[in-house]
């Protein structure tokens, strides 16, 4: 398989340069590059508070050097990518806290060998020198039954920054080592993590760890490239997280009027937006268990380079002790990668509740037509509808080459909503109907398209409440089409020969402004108007909208979607109006 894309200079300084690059990001954090140890700001003045150590492999960032601070940890070790840090460095890191510390030092261990081995090597001689040291072991994957896993027992996930935010918060208050650790352990056997990943990860100069197919998941998937406990078909978010909530209540023995704490961590390529449904989810699911989270936290924390996948981690807050792990939860700390905040913390006073804003009827306002005006253009509003229905595939392929391919969708879904609307539009008011389209525009297209059309039918409207004696409805509709237009310009910015929809517009209403003039012209020409503008954008260089942000030569066979949008229904008006008869 052929390496994947990676960012990097040399394999071999990635750990040290992204470290490095953590420091110049927060100074305030001290790097010591030879040993890859990074150390609290005030670690030099911790004298009399425990000190917390943690360590591993690289490839997991922001663990663990992103939780070094007060509150959380007081240095941090780390190995090159997916390997346990040497026991020389664990050696240097309790040096150097040992040198201004006299309370003790809790070592935090990941569950993995290569961790226990170079840790415990490191302890040992920490412990021959006089150092005051103690250590905790932290695993807590709940996706391999128990039966089923190695003599080294659980893996250690995301729970670890659980454990190292409530020692590091009682360390700071000045807790004991033996307090520390008591509640450490305390963490560690009330909480459980199951991962669920979509995508293998890949070191850097490798392809992909592992295979999955285009329909199936990794349940259990390790952070070290490792492949699950199990391989399944793709569901639903609900579903998965419904799958993973099963499990983790499994092994906690949750209940319904249990409390707990959560934690969402991406695995560093999950896209924002599904996390947050995970989240969602997860807080959802439990809250119809009558399980109450807490506290929810949900971030990249403890990545598996570039995998797809997700861990679900649950601290179960036993009555007897929820109190002060929720206290340490809240307290503060300046670690740059800590998820919680201010904003974390459930208020505890009652939001005054917004009234919900009223939608009001349309007013019947303007000029009034009479029937045969009403069924003119009740057929040319039909008419605009099927056919924007029937293009949106074209539309959507016009589209793929320099935008996001939902033009025709987007249309569709105005179109559709007409349709439904249809039988309560104001056809006898001009003015009014086309303040309903609007609305229905902003409300169901979205996007620069929904605001842009919403502008033109907005703006157009009032033209019909400056309707003139005598004055034609043709010479009426003029001036609401170039209204609309002149709108859309001021504020989208764009003008004709910027391959956009005004490239159709333009010319189409400059054809109709000559057909009022000269009330014996064939409204023909207008459609040929229409398509000769429509055309001319396959030269042109887009200058608005995302397709200027990409390169000509991906586009320039084709011609602009919105425009031939708009060339679609404007045909389909000037065909009604061209055979309609009384």
């Amino acid at each position: 398989m052929a390496a994947l894309k990676h960012l990097v200079n040399k394999i071999d300084d990635a750990v040290t340069e992204s470290l490095s690059g953590l420091c110049y990001t927060y100074p305030q954090l001290e790097l010591q590059a030879a040993h890859k140890v990074v150390l609290s700001p005030h670690i030099r003045d911790q004298k009399n508070k425990v000190a917390v150590i943690c360590g591993g492999g690289s490839g997991h960032e922001p663990f663990v050097a992103g939780f070094v601070g007060t509150g959380m940890l007081t240095a941090a070790i780390a190995g090159s990518i997916f390997t346990s840090p040497p026991s020389r460095h664990i050696t240097y890191a309790i040096n150097c806290v040992a040198k201004y510390n006299t309370a003790g030092i809790l070592m935090i261990i990941p569950n993995y060998t290569g961790d226990c081995l170079n840790f415990g090597i490191a302890l040992e001689k920490a412990k021959q020198a006089g150092i005051n040291i103690a250590e905790i072991i932290v695993g807590e994957d709940c996706s391999i039954p128990e039966k089923e896993q190695s003599s080294i027992g659980k893996r250690g996930l995301t729970g670890m920054v659980l454990v190292i935010k409530i020692a590091g918060a009682l360390a700071e208050r000045g807790k004991t080592l033996e307090e520390v650790l008591k509640y450490a352990e305390i963490t560690m056997n009330n909480m459980a993590t199951y991962a669920v990943g979509l995508s293998a990860c890949s070191i850097p100069g490798q392809g992909l760890m592992f295979e999955l197919g285009p329909e199936e998941i990794e349940a259990g998937m390790g952070i070290h490239g490792e492949a699950g406990y199990e391989r399944t078909k793709i569901k639903s978010a609900s579903e998965i997280v419904a799958f993973m909530l099963q499990r983790i209540c499994e092994e906690l023995k949750l209940v319904s009027g249990d409390n707990v704490a959560v934690i969402v961590n991406n695995f560093g390529a999950l896209s924002q937006l599904e996390q947050g449904i995970v989240a969602y989810e997860a807080v959802n699911q439990l809250k119809n268990k009558g399980i109450q989270p807490l506290r929810v936290y949900s971030g990249v924390l403890v990545t598996s380079l570039n995998g797809v996948g997700i861990h679900v981690t649950l601290l179960k807050l036993p009555e007897n002790h929820k109190d002060i792990f929720i206290s340490c939860l809240d307290d503060g700390t300046n670690a740059p990668a800590w998820p919680g905040c201010f904003y974390s913390t459930p208020l505890t006073t009652t939001r005054t509740p917004f009234e919900e804003l009223e939608k009001k009827e349309v007013q019947m306002t303007g000029i009034q037509v009479d029937d045969r005006w009403q069924r003119l253009i009740k057929l040319c509003l039909q008419n605009a509808c099927k056919h924007l229905i029937e293009k949106e595939a074209y539309l959507n392929e016009l589209d793929r080459g320099c935008g996001d391919g939902d033009c025709g969708t987007t249309l569709k879904r105005l179109a559709i909503s007409i349709q439904e609307n249809l039988v309560n539009l104001p056809f006898a008011y001009p003015s009014s109907l086309l303040i309903k389209i609007a609305d229905i525009a902003e409300e169901n297209m979205g996007g620069s398209s929904g605001a842009l059309y919403c502008l033109f039918f907005t703006t157009a409207a009032k033209e019909f409440s400056y309707f003139k004696e005598n004055e034609s409805m043709a010479a009426a509709w003029s001036r609401a089409f170039r209204s609309g237009l002149n709108c859309m310009i001021k504020y989208g910015k764009a003008k004709s020969g910027d391959r956009t929809m005004l490239d159709t517009l333009e010319p189409a209403c400059k054809a109709f402004e000559q057909l009022v003039a000269e009330s014996s012209a064939d409204i023909t020409s207008m459609i040929t108007a229409v398509w000769q503008g429509c055309e001319a954008t396959k030269s042109m260089k887009a200058r608005a909208g995302r397709a200027s942000y990409v390169k000509k030569e991906h586009y320039s066979q084709q011609v602009d979607a919105g425009a031939y949008a708009a060339a679609t229904w404007i045909t389909a008006v000037a065909q009604i109006i061209r055979d309609f008869k009384e």
